[in-house]
């Protein structure tokens, strides 16, 4: 699950995407899976999407133990910035590592908020594969 592919090419502008896909630990326990998807090229026409998995890790648990957390990644006026969107609705939450997708009502506001920009600023600052997105603009 921590890996990286290139597909495409993209149906909106012919470029090709690419998706890095990785594990986060807090202490000596699993807190989330992720993955990350954008365009190559495209970052300030396309942004990128960040998906999390969330829940319980280990021994023991499925995917009725873990749900989905989606954010989108966007350059603005005042520099790079996240927003939670419906992760319902984006594949993550409808796969293998999580039972259900939440939409953004069921994090905005809440200490799962917290915990999904905490580790959406470790991705951020130690994934090395996403210099390009760090770079763009």
């Amino acid at each position: 699950m921590t890996d990286a592919q290139d597909f495409g090419p993209c149906p909106c502008c012919g470029d090709n995407s690419r998706s890095v896909a990785g594990l986060v630990h807090r202490a000596d326990s699993g807190e989330a899976a992720y993955v990350v998807q954008w365009t190559l090229g495209q970052i300030d026409r396309h942004g990128a999407h960040f998906d999390l998995v969330l829940g319980r890790w280990g021994e023991g648990t499925t995917r009725a133990d873990r749900y989905a957390v989606s954010l989108e990644f966007r350059r603005t006026e005042t520099g790079p910035a996240f927003m939670v969107i419906d992760a319902d609705k984006r594949a993550i939450g409808k796969g293998d590592l999580a039972h259900r997708g939440l939409t953004r009502q069921e994090v905005i506001g809440t200490p799962l908020a917290t915990q999904a920009f905490e580790i959406i600023d470790a991705i951020w600052l130690q994934d090395e594969r996403l210099a390009d997105i760090r770079a763009a603009g």
